[in-house]
């Protein structure tokens, strides 16, 4: 497996990660009941591409990426606050848009810096970027 490749997959499996821990972080906030079905749906999505990243990883007896605790206790607790001043469907929407939005650009950016992946695993970037954007559409409903 290339370099590439492995950057790439982590970058994937870095940005499922951040989003499912917000959704995790955010489920007990979601009072509309559609708004808690489309995260429990993205949740699962999230969870299946970055297994998917974690199999080609394996499979090609690579490490998969790693979130420091550090780093998802800063996320979990910036959400939490925010969360306080504001646990509206709108503002989680709102949390959770950012989310997407954050983790778009950077895998576009991965995506550029790796631009010698393997066809594969660029796919996989690219139907992970599709999802967050359409996820982007459909929280803009909440809001």
């Amino acid at each position: 497996m290339k370099k590439e490749d492995v950057k790439l997959y982590h970058q994937i499996q870095k940005n499922t990660q951040k989003v499912m821990n917000a959704i995790d972080t955010l489920t007990e906030k979601i009072y509309d009941k559609n708004l808690s079905v489309e995260a429990s749906r993205e949740f699962m999505m999230f969870a299946d591409i970055q297994n998917r990243a974690l199999k080609e990883l394996t499979n090609n007896e690579a490490e998969g990426y790693r979130t420091s605790q550090v780093q998802e206790v800063l996320q979990r607790s910036g959400l939490q606050v925010s969360s306080l001043l504001d646990s509206s469907t709108t503002h989680v929407a709102d949390m959770l848009i950012q989310e997407n939005s954050k983790g778009v650009t950077e895998l576009c950016r991965s995506m550029k810096q790796n631009e010698n992946a393997s066809r594969q695993c660029r796919e996989l970037a690219e139907e992970l970027e599709g999802f967050e954007e359409k996820n982007m559409e459909r929280l803009k409903k909440y809001l």
